[in-house]
Protein backbone atom coordinates (compact mmCIF):
# COMPACT_ATOMS: atom_id res chain seq x y z
CA UNK A 1 0.00 0.00 0.00
CA UNK A 2 1.22 3.76 -0.79
CA UNK A 3 -0.93 6.62 0.09
CA UNK A 4 -2.23 8.57 -3.13
CA UNK A 5 -1.95 12.10 -3.07
CA UNK A 6 -5.41 13.54 -4.83
CA UNK A 7 -3.91 15.04 -7.58
CA UNK A 8 -7.85 16.74 -8.84
CA UNK A 9 -7.95 18.41 -5.57
CA UNK A 10 -3.83 19.08 -4.96
CA UNK A 11 -2.93 20.89 -8.16
CA UNK A 12 -2.18 24.57 -8.42
CA UNK A 13 -2.84 24.65 -11.47
CA UNK A 14 -2.81 22.03 -14.45
CA UNK A 15 -3.16 21.81 -18.17
CA UNK A 16 -3.82 19.70 -20.27
CA UNK A 17 -1.82 19.06 -23.80
CA UNK A 18 -3.79 18.51 -26.75
CA UNK A 19 -1.59 16.16 -28.38
CA UNK A 20 -1.62 12.17 -26.70
CA UNK A 21 1.79 11.39 -27.76
CA UNK A 22 4.47 10.78 -25.27
CA UNK A 23 6.37 14.09 -24.42
CA UNK A 24 10.37 13.54 -23.17
CA UNK A 25 10.82 15.08 -19.72
CA UNK A 26 13.82 16.22 -17.84
CA UNK A 27 14.30 16.11 -13.61
CA UNK A 28 12.36 18.71 -12.26
CA UNK A 29 13.84 22.46 -12.08
CA UNK A 30 13.92 24.04 -8.38
CA UNK A 31 12.11 26.97 -7.88
CA UNK A 32 14.04 28.37 -4.15
CA UNK A 33 11.68 30.97 -3.92
CA UNK A 34 8.05 29.37 -4.27
CA UNK A 35 8.24 27.90 -0.71
CA UNK A 36 4.98 27.73 0.92
CA UNK A 37 3.81 29.22 4.12
CA UNK A 38 4.63 27.55 7.25
CA UNK A 39 1.25 26.49 8.37
CA UNK A 40 -1.19 23.42 9.54
CA UNK A 41 -4.75 22.61 8.45
CA UNK A 42 -6.04 21.68 5.31
CA UNK A 43 -6.30 23.76 2.11
CA UNK A 44 -10.02 23.59 2.27
CA UNK A 45 -12.42 22.39 4.88
CA UNK A 46 -12.77 18.47 5.37
CA UNK A 47 -15.64 16.24 6.66
CA UNK A 48 -15.34 12.41 7.62
CA UNK A 49 -17.19 10.20 5.30
CA UNK A 50 -16.10 6.73 6.09
CA UNK A 51 -15.80 5.04 9.16
CA UNK A 52 -11.90 4.74 9.89
CA UNK A 53 -10.62 1.18 9.60
CA UNK A 54 -8.10 -0.73 11.63
CA UNK A 55 -5.17 -3.27 11.02
CA UNK A 56 -6.04 -6.93 11.41
CA UNK A 57 -4.35 -10.04 11.78
CA UNK A 58 -4.70 -13.52 9.80
CA UNK A 59 -5.91 -17.02 11.66
CA UNK A 60 -3.59 -19.16 12.78
CA UNK A 61 -0.89 -16.04 12.60
CA UNK A 62 2.15 -16.56 14.96
CA UNK A 63 4.51 -13.70 15.99
CA UNK A 64 7.07 -15.06 17.97
CA UNK A 65 9.53 -15.23 15.25
CA UNK A 66 11.32 -12.15 13.66
CA UNK A 67 9.41 -10.98 10.44
CA UNK A 68 11.01 -12.14 7.61
CA UNK A 69 11.84 -8.92 6.44
CA UNK A 70 14.35 -7.93 10.04
CA UNK A 71 16.10 -11.38 9.01
CA UNK A 72 16.38 -10.24 5.30
CA UNK A 73 17.77 -7.41 6.67
CA UNK A 74 19.53 -8.72 9.27
CA UNK A 75 18.04 -5.46 11.11
CA UNK A 76 19.20 -7.42 14.75
CA UNK A 77 22.96 -7.23 13.47
CA UNK A 78 22.58 -3.62 12.35
CA UNK A 79 21.36 -2.37 15.74
CA UNK A 80 24.77 -3.57 17.26
CA UNK A 81 26.14 -0.51 16.01
CA UNK A 82 22.82 1.92 16.31
CA UNK A 83 19.21 2.27 17.32
CA UNK A 84 18.18 5.70 15.91
CA UNK A 85 18.89 7.22 18.90
CA UNK A 86 18.70 11.09 19.10
CA UNK A 87 17.74 11.26 15.74
CA UNK A 88 14.20 12.55 14.92
CA UNK A 89 11.70 11.02 12.14
CA UNK A 90 8.88 12.89 10.61
CA UNK A 91 6.19 10.41 9.46
CA UNK A 92 4.41 12.34 6.86
CA UNK A 93 1.31 10.25 6.42
CA UNK A 94 -1.75 9.26 7.39
CA UNK A 95 -1.64 10.18 11.16
CA UNK A 96 -0.47 7.60 13.88
CA UNK A 97 -2.27 6.60 16.56
CA UNK A 98 0.56 6.18 19.54
CA UNK A 99 0.89 3.47 21.90
CA UNK A 100 3.83 2.67 24.21
CA UNK A 101 5.43 0.45 21.34
CA UNK A 102 4.80 3.51 18.70
CA UNK A 103 5.16 6.61 21.36
CA UNK A 104 5.14 9.11 18.34
CA UNK A 105 4.62 12.98 19.50
CA UNK A 106 2.13 15.38 17.46
CA UNK A 107 3.68 17.59 14.41
CA UNK A 108 0.67 19.13 13.21
CA UNK A 109 -2.71 17.96 11.32
CA UNK A 110 -3.35 19.08 7.45
CA UNK A 111 -6.61 17.26 6.97
CA UNK A 112 -8.73 18.05 10.52
CA UNK A 113 -8.22 21.94 11.47
CA UNK A 114 -8.89 20.84 15.31
CA UNK A 115 -6.60 17.90 15.17
CA UNK A 116 -2.88 17.21 16.03
CA UNK A 117 -1.53 14.27 14.17
CA UNK A 118 -2.21 11.55 16.11
CA UNK A 119 -5.06 9.91 14.65
CA UNK A 120 -4.85 6.95 12.26
CA UNK A 121 -7.95 6.41 10.51
CA UNK A 122 -6.64 4.83 7.06
CA UNK A 123 -4.57 2.03 8.72
CA UNK A 124 -1.60 3.62 7.55
CA UNK A 125 0.59 5.82 9.35
CA UNK A 126 0.82 3.57 12.39
CA UNK A 127 2.02 0.92 10.26
CA UNK A 128 5.00 3.21 8.59
CA UNK A 129 5.91 4.50 12.17
CA UNK A 130 5.47 0.67 13.74
CA UNK A 131 8.37 -0.34 11.21
CA UNK A 132 10.66 2.85 11.22
CA UNK A 133 10.82 3.06 15.27
CA UNK A 134 8.58 -0.20 16.90
CA UNK A 135 9.75 -1.02 20.11
CA UNK A 136 10.38 -4.46 21.08
CA UNK A 137 8.75 -6.56 23.40
CA UNK A 138 9.11 -10.03 25.20
CA UNK A 139 5.62 -10.92 23.94
CA UNK A 140 6.43 -11.31 20.21
CA UNK A 141 9.44 -11.16 17.60
CA UNK A 142 8.66 -7.69 16.02
CA UNK A 143 10.74 -4.62 16.36
CA UNK A 144 11.32 -1.50 14.24
CA UNK A 145 14.50 -1.13 12.83
CA UNK A 146 15.46 2.40 14.65
CA UNK A 147 13.64 1.75 18.03
CA UNK A 148 15.56 4.47 20.19
CA UNK A 149 14.32 6.94 17.45
CA UNK A 150 11.82 9.81 17.52
CA UNK A 151 8.85 10.12 15.83
CA UNK A 152 6.73 12.95 14.69
CA UNK A 153 3.05 12.56 13.31
CA UNK A 154 1.89 14.83 10.88
CA UNK A 155 -1.02 13.44 9.73
CA UNK A 156 -1.82 14.82 5.87
CA UNK A 157 -3.61 12.66 3.87
CA UNK A 158 -6.61 10.56 4.61
CA UNK A 159 -9.53 8.26 2.27
CA UNK A 160 -12.13 8.98 4.75
CA UNK A 161 -12.11 12.51 4.71
CA UNK A 162 -13.26 14.71 1.98
CA UNK A 163 -13.80 18.36 0.96
CA UNK A 164 -16.79 19.50 2.56
CA UNK A 165 -19.45 19.58 -0.34
CA UNK A 166 -17.30 17.09 -2.82
CA UNK A 167 -19.35 14.72 -4.57
CA UNK A 168 -18.59 10.60 -4.28
CA UNK A 169 -19.10 8.37 -7.34
CA UNK A 170 -20.06 5.25 -6.01
CA UNK A 171 -18.78 3.86 -9.34
CA UNK A 172 -15.75 5.14 -9.47
CA UNK A 173 -13.78 5.98 -6.27
CA UNK A 174 -10.72 6.91 -7.49
CA UNK A 175 -11.91 10.08 -8.59
CA UNK A 176 -13.52 10.23 -5.70
CA UNK A 177 -11.38 13.50 -3.94
CA UNK A 178 -9.91 12.74 -0.39
CA UNK A 179 -8.39 14.94 1.91
CA UNK A 180 -4.66 15.52 1.40
CA UNK A 181 -3.07 17.59 -1.71
CA UNK A 182 0.21 18.29 -3.29
CA UNK A 183 0.24 21.84 -1.60
CA UNK A 184 -0.50 20.46 1.51
CA UNK A 185 2.54 18.19 1.54
CA UNK A 186 4.48 20.88 0.47
CA UNK A 187 3.58 22.88 3.97
CA UNK A 188 3.75 19.42 5.54
CA UNK A 189 7.73 18.69 4.38
CA UNK A 190 8.26 22.60 5.33
CA UNK A 191 6.52 22.34 8.90
CA UNK A 192 8.63 18.80 9.78
CA UNK A 193 11.96 20.52 8.91
CA UNK A 194 11.19 23.54 11.01
CA UNK A 195 10.44 21.16 13.60
CA UNK A 196 13.80 20.08 13.63
CA UNK A 197 13.60 16.33 11.97
CA UNK A 198 16.59 14.83 10.69
CA UNK A 199 14.88 11.95 8.49
CA UNK A 200 11.13 12.86 6.82
CA UNK A 201 9.35 9.81 5.61
CA UNK A 202 6.75 10.29 2.72
CA UNK A 203 4.82 7.19 1.90
CA UNK A 204 2.96 8.75 -0.20
CA UNK A 205 2.75 9.19 -4.66
CA UNK A 206 0.65 11.56 -6.45
CA UNK A 207 0.93 10.36 -10.03
CA UNK A 208 -0.22 11.94 -13.92
CA UNK A 209 0.85 11.23 -17.31
CA UNK A 210 3.87 13.69 -18.71
CA UNK A 211 0.77 15.16 -21.08
CA UNK A 212 -0.36 16.42 -18.30
CA UNK A 213 1.26 19.75 -16.50
CA UNK A 214 0.86 20.26 -12.65
CA UNK A 215 2.30 23.39 -10.79
CA UNK A 216 4.27 21.84 -7.49
CA UNK A 217 6.46 24.33 -7.46
CA UNK A 218 6.17 25.13 -4.16
CA UNK A 219 6.53 21.05 -2.99
CA UNK A 220 10.21 21.43 -4.95
CA UNK A 221 11.12 24.50 -2.93
CA UNK A 222 9.94 22.56 0.28
CA UNK A 223 11.42 19.96 -0.48
CA UNK A 224 14.91 21.99 -1.45
CA UNK A 225 14.29 23.66 1.65
CA UNK A 226 14.41 21.02 3.75
CA UNK A 227 17.27 19.03 2.64
CA UNK A 228 20.15 21.56 1.89
CA UNK A 229 18.65 24.49 4.30
CA UNK A 230 17.65 22.57 7.16
CA UNK A 231 19.63 19.55 6.68
CA UNK A 232 16.57 16.68 6.73
CA UNK A 233 17.46 12.78 5.07
CA UNK A 234 13.94 13.14 2.40
CA UNK A 235 12.74 8.99 1.76
CA UNK A 236 9.91 8.82 -0.41
CA UNK A 237 8.03 5.70 -1.46
CA UNK A 238 8.37 4.67 -5.10
CA UNK A 239 4.60 4.64 -5.59
CA UNK A 240 2.10 1.10 -6.53
CA UNK A 241 1.13 0.18 -9.78
CA UNK A 242 -3.05 1.03 -9.86
CA UNK A 243 -5.39 3.90 -11.10
CA UNK A 244 -2.84 6.82 -12.81
CA UNK A 245 -0.30 4.86 -10.94
CA UNK A 246 1.27 2.81 -14.34
CA UNK A 247 4.50 1.20 -15.02
CA UNK A 248 7.33 3.39 -16.71
CA UNK A 249 9.47 1.36 -19.71
CA UNK A 250 12.84 0.45 -19.05
CA UNK A 251 15.73 3.03 -20.71
CA UNK A 252 16.09 2.51 -24.11
CA UNK A 253 19.45 0.91 -24.87
CA UNK A 254 19.73 2.85 -28.46
CA UNK A 255 19.88 6.28 -26.39
CA UNK A 256 23.55 5.60 -24.14
CA UNK A 257 23.23 9.38 -23.36
CA UNK A 258 19.88 8.46 -20.98
CA UNK A 259 20.84 5.87 -19.35
CA UNK A 260 17.96 6.03 -16.56
CA UNK A 261 15.87 6.41 -19.14
CA UNK A 262 14.21 9.32 -18.66
CA UNK A 263 13.04 10.51 -22.28
CA UNK A 264 11.01 7.47 -22.07
CA UNK A 265 8.98 8.51 -18.94
CA UNK A 266 5.23 7.86 -19.16
CA UNK A 267 3.93 8.49 -15.77
CA UNK A 268 5.70 10.91 -13.31
CA UNK A 269 5.34 10.05 -9.97
CA UNK A 270 5.35 12.68 -7.26
CA UNK A 271 7.46 13.48 -4.95
CA UNK A 272 9.15 10.43 -6.18
CA UNK A 273 10.94 12.16 -9.17
CA UNK A 274 12.82 14.75 -7.03
CA UNK A 275 15.59 12.40 -7.03
CA UNK A 276 18.35 13.15 -6.17
CA UNK A 277 17.13 15.22 -3.14
CA UNK A 278 15.11 12.49 -2.27
CA UNK A 279 15.82 8.82 -1.75
CA UNK A 280 13.41 6.71 -3.13
CA UNK A 281 12.66 3.04 -2.61
CA UNK A 282 10.88 0.57 -4.57
CA UNK A 283 9.52 -2.54 -3.09
CA UNK A 284 11.23 -6.46 -3.16
CA UNK A 285 9.65 -9.63 -2.42
CA UNK A 286 10.81 -12.89 0.02
CA UNK A 287 12.50 -14.32 -2.81
CA UNK A 288 14.44 -10.73 -3.71
CA UNK A 289 12.62 -9.86 -6.62
CA UNK A 290 11.14 -6.48 -7.33
CA UNK A 291 7.55 -5.98 -6.15
CA UNK A 292 5.16 -6.68 -9.43
CA UNK A 293 3.23 -3.34 -8.27
CA UNK A 294 6.25 -1.45 -7.33
CA UNK A 295 6.72 1.43 -10.19
CA UNK A 296 9.37 1.93 -12.31
CA UNK A 297 11.28 4.91 -12.80
CA UNK A 298 14.92 6.68 -13.24
CA UNK A 299 14.28 8.24 -9.55
CA UNK A 300 14.20 4.81 -8.05
CA UNK A 301 17.18 4.97 -5.87
CA UNK A 302 17.06 1.94 -3.43
CA UNK A 303 15.05 -0.77 -2.28
CA UNK A 304 13.22 -2.69 0.66
CA UNK A 305 10.69 -5.54 1.97
CA UNK A 306 7.39 -4.60 0.31
CA UNK A 307 5.67 -7.78 0.90
CA UNK A 308 3.71 -9.55 3.62
CA UNK A 309 4.78 -6.88 6.12
CA UNK A 310 4.74 -7.74 9.64
CA UNK A 311 3.81 -3.95 11.77
CA UNK A 312 1.83 -2.92 15.21
CA UNK A 313 -1.45 -1.67 15.25
CA UNK A 314 -3.12 0.66 17.28
CA UNK A 315 -2.84 -1.23 20.42
CA UNK A 316 1.26 -1.96 19.52
CA UNK A 317 0.16 -5.44 18.73
CA UNK A 318 1.56 -6.83 16.10
CA UNK A 319 -0.66 -6.80 13.03
CA UNK A 320 -0.16 -8.59 9.37
CA UNK A 321 -3.34 -7.82 7.42
CA UNK A 322 -5.68 -5.39 6.29
CA UNK A 323 -9.40 -5.41 5.24
CA UNK A 324 -9.82 -5.99 1.73
CA UNK A 325 -13.27 -5.69 -0.55
CA UNK A 326 -13.28 -9.46 -0.48
CA UNK A 327 -11.60 -10.03 2.59
CA UNK A 328 -8.24 -9.79 4.46
CA UNK A 329 -5.36 -8.98 2.50
CA UNK A 330 -1.72 -8.64 3.60
CA UNK A 331 0.33 -5.33 4.28
CA UNK A 332 2.00 -5.02 0.94
CA UNK A 333 3.23 -1.86 -0.37
CA UNK A 334 6.45 0.48 -1.29
CA UNK A 335 4.91 2.45 1.42
CA UNK A 336 6.89 0.11 3.98
CA UNK A 337 10.28 0.27 1.66
CA UNK A 338 10.09 3.38 2.50
CA UNK A 339 9.90 3.22 6.09
CA UNK A 340 12.91 0.81 6.17
CA UNK A 341 15.10 3.22 4.23
CA UNK A 342 14.17 5.99 6.97
CA UNK A 343 15.05 3.73 9.94
CA UNK A 344 18.14 2.80 8.70
CA UNK A 345 18.87 6.53 7.38
CA UNK A 346 18.26 7.25 11.39
CA UNK A 347 20.92 4.65 11.74
CA UNK A 348 23.35 6.12 10.33
CA UNK A 349 23.08 9.67 11.03
CA UNK A 350 23.28 8.41 14.85
CA UNK A 351 26.41 6.84 13.66
CA UNK A 352 28.15 9.18 11.45
CA UNK A 353 26.45 12.65 12.95
CA UNK A 354 28.64 14.79 10.91
CA UNK A 355 27.27 13.80 7.50
CA UNK A 356 24.95 15.61 5.31
CA UNK A 357 21.58 14.13 3.76
CA UNK A 358 23.54 13.52 0.52
CA UNK A 359 26.41 12.10 2.24
CA UNK A 360 23.98 9.95 4.02
CA UNK A 361 21.89 8.70 1.02
CA UNK A 362 25.22 8.35 -0.38
CA UNK A 363 26.36 5.42 1.88
CA UNK A 364 22.86 3.63 1.81
CA UNK A 365 23.18 3.52 -1.53
CA UNK A 366 26.74 2.82 -2.08
CA UNK A 367 26.40 -0.29 0.25
CA UNK A 368 23.32 -1.67 -0.73
CA UNK A 369 23.48 -4.58 -2.84
CA UNK A 370 23.57 -3.95 -6.45
CA UNK A 371 21.61 -5.16 -8.69
CA UNK A 372 23.41 -6.35 -12.27
CA UNK A 373 24.23 -3.95 -14.42
CA UNK A 374 25.21 -1.71 -11.38
CA UNK A 375 21.42 0.48 -10.91
CA UNK A 376 18.36 0.05 -12.40
CA UNK A 377 15.07 1.51 -12.74
CA UNK A 378 13.36 -1.06 -10.56
CA UNK A 379 15.54 -0.90 -7.66
CA UNK A 380 18.13 1.41 -8.08
CA UNK A 381 21.25 0.81 -6.33
CA UNK A 382 19.91 -2.61 -4.81
CA UNK A 383 18.44 -3.79 -1.55
CA UNK A 384 19.56 -1.69 1.43
CA UNK A 385 22.28 -3.87 3.66
CA UNK A 386 21.89 -1.64 7.03
CA UNK A 387 24.88 -3.37 7.99
CA UNK A 388 27.01 -2.60 5.83
CA UNK A 389 25.87 1.42 5.53
CA UNK A 390 26.75 1.53 9.02
CA UNK A 391 30.32 -0.61 9.10
CA UNK A 392 31.92 0.23 5.56
CA UNK A 393 34.53 2.25 4.77
CA UNK A 394 32.61 4.25 2.54
CA UNK A 395 34.05 7.57 0.45
CA UNK A 396 31.73 10.18 1.93
CA UNK A 397 31.13 11.37 -1.03
CA UNK A 398 29.72 15.22 -2.01
CA UNK A 399 28.11 17.07 0.44
CA UNK A 400 25.51 18.50 -1.32
CA UNK A 401 22.72 17.04 -3.82
CA UNK A 402 23.08 18.30 -7.37
CA UNK A 403 19.93 19.53 -9.15
CA UNK A 404 18.38 21.76 -11.87
CA UNK A 405 17.70 25.61 -9.91
CA UNK A 406 15.37 27.63 -11.92
CA UNK A 407 16.98 30.76 -13.81
CA UNK A 408 16.18 33.97 -13.58
CA UNK A 409 16.31 36.02 -16.64
CA UNK A 410 18.76 38.80 -16.95
CA UNK A 411 17.25 41.87 -16.59
CA UNK A 412 16.42 44.46 -19.68
CA UNK A 413 19.25 46.95 -19.96
CA UNK A 414 16.71 50.09 -20.07
CA UNK A 415 19.22 53.32 -20.02
CA UNK A 416 18.89 55.80 -17.24
CA UNK A 417 17.39 59.32 -18.58
CA UNK A 418 19.74 62.22 -18.79
CA UNK A 419 19.45 63.97 -16.22
CA UNK A 420 23.23 66.02 -16.85
CA UNK A 421 23.38 69.28 -15.66
CA UNK A 422 20.94 71.58 -18.26
CA UNK A 423 24.47 74.37 -18.49
CA UNK A 424 26.14 71.00 -20.29
CA UNK A 425 23.52 71.24 -23.18
CA UNK A 426 23.55 74.79 -23.57
CA UNK A 427 26.98 75.05 -23.63
CA UNK A 428 27.00 72.63 -26.48
CA UNK A 429 24.14 74.36 -28.28
CA UNK A 430 26.50 77.35 -27.84
CA UNK A 431 29.73 76.17 -29.55
CA UNK A 432 27.29 74.45 -32.40
CA UNK A 433 25.82 77.54 -33.09
CA UNK A 434 29.44 79.43 -32.88
CA UNK A 435 30.61 76.20 -35.29
CA UNK A 436 28.17 77.14 -37.66
CA UNK A 437 28.86 80.28 -37.83
CA UNK A 438 32.34 80.60 -38.28
CA UNK A 439 32.12 77.72 -41.19
CA UNK A 440 29.53 80.21 -42.84
CA UNK A 441 31.84 82.65 -42.95
CA UNK A 442 34.48 80.61 -44.36
CA UNK A 443 32.60 79.54 -46.93
CA UNK A 444 31.57 83.42 -47.84
CA UNK A 445 35.48 84.47 -47.80
CA UNK A 446 35.83 81.33 -50.57
CA UNK A 447 33.15 82.59 -52.49
CA UNK A 448 34.77 86.47 -52.29
CA UNK A 449 38.07 84.47 -53.82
Amino acid sequence: MVRRIAVIFAVLSLALLSAPPAVAIDPPVIDKGALPPDETGPDTPTEQRRECSSPAIFPNSNFADKPWANNYLRIADAQKFATGAGVTVAVIDTGVTGSPRVPAEPGGDFVDKAGNGMSDCDSHGTLTAAIIAGRGSPTDGFIGVAPDARILSLRQTSDNFQPVGARSDPNDPNSTQTAGSLRSLARAILHAANLGAQVINISEAACYKVTRRIDETSLGAAIEYAVNVKGAVVVVAAGNTGGDCTQNPPPNPALPADPRGWQGVQTIVSPAWYSPLVLTVGGIGENGQPSTFSVSGPWVGAAAPAENIIALGYDGNPVNALAGQDGLIPINGTSFAAAFVSGLAAMVKQRFPDLTPAQIMNRITATSRHPGGGVDNYVGAGVIDPVAALTWDVPSGPQNVPYQVKQLPAPVYVPPPDRGPITIVVIAGASLAAALGIGAMARRALRRR
